[in-house]
C-alpha cells in the first residue's frame, strides 16, 4: 500500500514540474516598416497560451491581435516594448494578419499617420472578469513614429467601434459607445456618440472632445 502511495505521489510530482516548467509559446507577426526609415514595427501576437488573460469573452479569443509592439532600430540594433509592464490587447493592423494566412500584407497600413501611429487597444479590465476581451472597451492610443509617448486620446468607458482620417490628416472622427445604463457592458441601450481628435505634432497637444448632435 505504501509503494503505491509513494509511486502516486511520484508520479503528481512529476507531473506538477513538468507543467511548472510549460514555455509560453512566442509568435510575431511580420515586420512593418515606417516610411523608409530604420524603425520598423514587430507584433507579438496572441495564443492559445494567453487564453487565461485575453479570452473571457463567450467563445472569443482574439486570435491576429497584438499583445504589444515592438520597435526595432535597425541602426542602432536597439528594441523598446510599446506597452511594455502595461498590459493590452491591441487590434491587428491587417486584416490579413493571422497565423494560417499564406499571404503577406504589403500595403502601409492605415494605422501609420504622418506623424503619428494610431492603435486601438483594450487596456482596462471594464467588466471585472480578469482577462481583456471582447467585452471590454477599444480606445485610441497614439505614439510618435518611433514608439515615444504612448498616450491614450479617447476618453475612459467610451468603446471605439471606427475611426476617420480626415483627408488632410489633422483631424479624426470616432464613432463609439459609452454605457449609458452602468450595465459594464457595450450594446442594447447604449448610445452611438462621435468624437473629435485634432492632431499635433506634439503629442501632449492633441485635443480630444464630444461632437454635439
Amino acid at each position: 500500500m505504501k509503494q503505491i502511495i509513494g509511486t502516486l505521489l511520484l508520479i503528481v510530482f512529476i507531473s506538477s514540474t513538468l507543467f511548472a516548467q510549460k514555455k509560453e509559446e512566442i509568435n510575431f507577426s511580420d515586420p512593418f516598416q515606417i516610411d523608409s526609415s530604420e524603425y520598423y514595427l514587430i507584433p507579438e501576437l496572441v495564443d492559445n497560451d494567453n487564453k487565461d488573460v485575453y479570452g473571457k469573452g463567450v467563445g472569443y479569443l482574439s486570435w491576429g491581435d497584438y499583445i504589444d509592439v515592438y520597435f526595432y532600430n535597425s541602426a542602432t540594433k536597439q528594441t523598446k516594448k510599446l506597452f511594455d509592464r502595461q498590459l493590452a490587447l491591441i487590434q491587428s493592423f491587417s486584416k490579413r494578419d493571422y497565423y494560417y494566412d499564406k499571404g503577406r500584407e504589403t500595403e502601409i497600413p492605415a494605422n501609420i499617420l504622418p506623424k503619428h501611429i494610431v492603435y486601438l487597444a483594450r487596456t482596462e479590465n471594464f467588466n471585472g472578469d480578469n482577462a481583456l476581451d471582447n467585452q471590454d472597451p477599444v480606445y485610441l492610443y497614439v505614439s510618435t513614429k518611433t514608439g515615444d509617448n504612448l498616450k491614450q486620446i479617447t476618453p475612459k468607458g467610451f468603446y471605439v467601434l471606427s475611426w476617420t482620417l480626415s483627408k488632410d490628416k489633422k483631424m479624426i472622427l470616432v464613432k463609439g459607445k459609452n454605457d449609458k445604463n452602468n450595465n459594464k457592458k457595450f450594446g442594447n441601450g447604449d448610445d452611438e456618440l462621435y468624437y473629435r481628435i485634432d492632431l499635433d505634432d506634439d503629442i501632449s497637444k492633441i485635443q480630444c472632445y464630444q461632437i454635439n448632435m
